[in-house]
């Protein structure tokens, strides 16, 4: 019986990947931990824990992740205060700076479960994914959480407390069997193929596999006047057919979409799993280690080719992570066998090789370790780090285009690291051949997005994707209020369909669009659709009601480009803030107006300056508005 419960609330597996790195170290001290998923989740399963560790990701502006929707709504209730008298808890959260209501679950979880009755035995962990989450994360664990949890469990123990039986279970999960119990099989053609069990995703990330929709491509157009991938410059346009639950899209929502792997890395990884690219039409099933019957886990749907399972679940463009090189290290032949061993046993070196910005990939790894082929495909396979959807705001409205969602989605490029630093660091350690400084000194193509690469290089109009939609909080408010938006570069996504969303709506307010690229001969998205929603004569109501044809439904466009060209001035969008100074303080303090934005961090924090700045109160007053969802900013990079 497990002395220790750690449950996982999260959306893209980083949650999960940290609890179970409690539960291997939690037996170097003589715990046994065991690993929960929130989706399992039962009031008096979780009731019946003596001690919890809660690891919970926030998703979104302060939301639950899928996975702990039920969690979050029981602790919330008030109804159920005193039901975890007596049980020892510690949490450790997960967000991301960017976001107004950052680490939101984290404090509400460990809130509520003391309000419930819980003792708390450490303090609770922050962990900020737009810095170093890893850092944060080992810096809790390793700032006495284990000599709590011992002393913890020593009460337990002491108090001769029941052990706890932890989740109660439907029936039919006896019958089912964690992920190494699975085998894998890869067979030449379905006929062959032997009848499948039941099965249900082995792990977080692969829960988007079982659950997303497919759906064809419709369009996918350049929306740049100026176009260089070699550059980096690019801005696509995507339209996809909305099918089943992407129906009820709705304006602002977030889409998520699942890439693929750039040829080039498949390439690479077949030869050294001693495949051809004529083998990339076997079919890979799974089945039950222990006879038929049995409900297996699996790392994503099958039967499927071995295509799919490496253009789109297994993530080749990262190094292998731990989980893996475990895996595989066995069926390494010397000297990488023993190279690998002395990877998995030091954490800095370990930590070198998955750092971002290097970002070395999976076939990389392999060639600096001189490794040319013989990987076992199985255990490559059910072991690989998983393909992770992408999120993108979406820019089309329901009102306007109820079959199709639009996407808008610019390329990410920047020049590539050499890896030469990184392969030094893990000679030193000798977790890497002294052979590897010479194969690190070679050229590395530039380093572009995995999913803003497929969209803008290979994705074609009939193609299917995955991808799964989710509310957002960019949601235009139900009154008649203004309506500020900000956007710059593809930032302008969200107030696309704002735009439509307004054309087709009642609203009489203002509404407002600050917009900011860099030049406006070569990066104004959406130029003709943006100028056509204007009013003519800027925002005169006289003009206004003389206009005839359909509803233009911004008030003003108000520009900034930073790159103009031909001697003018560069701006960006908050200097526009702040040249309308006055005009947004009264769209916003005097008629109750909303501010929306979206784009850069750098960007969205210099407009939040700016409001500091024009809005009565200064900053005091953006932060309330902020609390108030007055002010909703969405952020990144």
């Amino acid at each position: 019986m497990a002395d220790v419960h750690i449950y996982f609330g999260s959306q893209s597996g980083t949650a999960e990947s940290f609890s179970e790195e409690l539960q291997e170290e939690a037996e170097k001290y003589g715990i046994k931990a065991e690993v929960r998923d929130l989706q399992t989740f039962t009031p008096e399963g979780f009731a019946a824990n003596n001690i919890v560790i809660l690891v919970v990701a926030t998703y979104g502006d302060g939301e639950p992740t899928d996975n702990a929707v039920a969690f979050h709504r029981w602790v919330s209730n008030p109804k159920n205060d005193g039901a975890l008298k007596g049980q020892r808890f510690t949490v450790m959260g997960l967000g991301d700076m960017n976001y107004s209501r950052f680490n939101n679950m984290g404090q509400l979880t460990d809130t509520h479960l003391e309000r419930m009755g819980g003792t708390r035995i450490y303090k609770r962990g922050v962990g900020d994914d737009s810095q170093d989450i890893v850092s944060d994360f080992e810096k809790w664990r390793e700032g006495g959480l284990w000599e709590n949890l011992k002393k913890a469990v020593a009460e337990v123990k002491k108090e001769g407390r029941c052990v706890s039986l932890g989740e109660s279970r439907p029936n039919s999960a006896a019958l089912e069997k964690p992920l190494g119990s699975a085998v894998m099989s890869i067979v030449r053609s379905s006929a062959e193929l032997p009848a499948e069990p039941d099965s249900e995703p082995s792990e977080v990330a692969a829960r988007f596999y079982f659950e997303a929709e497919k759906c064809t491509v419709a369009k996918v157009r350049e929306l740049r006047q100026h176009r260089s991938l070699e550059e980096g410059l690019s801005t696509m346009e995507v339209e996809l057919e909305a099918s089943g639950a992407l129906q009820k899209y709705t304006a602002g929502g977030t889409l998520a979409m699942l890439p693929r792997n750039a040829e080039s890395d498949v390439s690479a990884m077949l030869k050294l799993l001693g495949y051809s690219e004529s083998d990339l039409n076997k079919k890979v099933t799974f089945k039950a280690a222990e006879g038929a019957g049995f409900k297996i886990k699996k790392p994503f749907p099958s039967p499927c080719t071995l295509r799919d399972a490496l253009y789109l679940y297994c993530d080749l463009a990262r190094a292998p992570t731990k989980k893996l090189l475990s895996a595989l290290q066995d069926k390494l032949d010397a000297p990488a066998k023993e190279f690998v061993g002395k990877l998995l046993s030091d954490a800095d070196a370990l930590k070198a090789l998955q750092s971002d910005a290097v970002c070395c990939r999976m076939h990389e790894f392999w060639a600096l370790l001189g490794v040319t082929g013989g990987l076992d495909p199985v255990a490559f396979l059910l072991n690989c780090p998983r393909q992770r959807a992408r999120e993108f705001t979406i820019a089309s409205s329901p009102l306007m285009a109820p079959k199709r969602i639009s996407l808008c989605v610019s390329l990410t490029a920047r020049e590539t690291e050499s890896l030469e630093s990184m392969a030094e660091k893990l000679i030193t350690a000798g977790a890497m051949p002294p052979t590897a400084t010479a194969a690190a000194r070679e050229a590395r193509p530039r380093f572009l997005g995995m999913c803003s690469r497929y969209i803008s290089a290979d994705l074609k109009e009939g193609d299917c994707v995955l991808a799964k939609y989710h509310s957002s909080s960019l949601a235009l408010p139900s009154k008649d209020v203004p309506i500020v938006m900000v956007g710059a570069g593809a930032g302008v996504a969200p107030f696309r369909g704002f735009w439509d969303e307004l054309r087709k709506g009642p609203q009489v307010a203002p509404a407002v669009l600050f917009f900011g690229c860099r030049n406006p001969a070569q990066d104004w998205l959406y130029k003709d659709e943006m100028s056509a929603a204007v009013k003519l004569g800027g925002g005169c109501a006289a003009l206004a009601r003389m206009q005839v044809g359909p509803k233009r439904p911004l008030a003003s466009l108000f520009t900034a480009f930073s790159r103009p060209g031909e001697g003018k001035e560069k701006s960006y969008v908050q200097d526009a803030i702040k040249k309308q100074g006055e005009s947004v303080k009264a769209w916003v303090q005097n008629m109750g107006g909303y501010v929306f934005i979206c784009g850069s961090t750098a960007m969205g924090n210099g407009v939040l300056q700016a409001l500091g700045e024009v809005l009565e109160g200064g900053p005091e007053a953006v932060d309330m508005l902020k609390s108030e969802g007055r002010i909703v900013a969405e952020m990144w990079g």
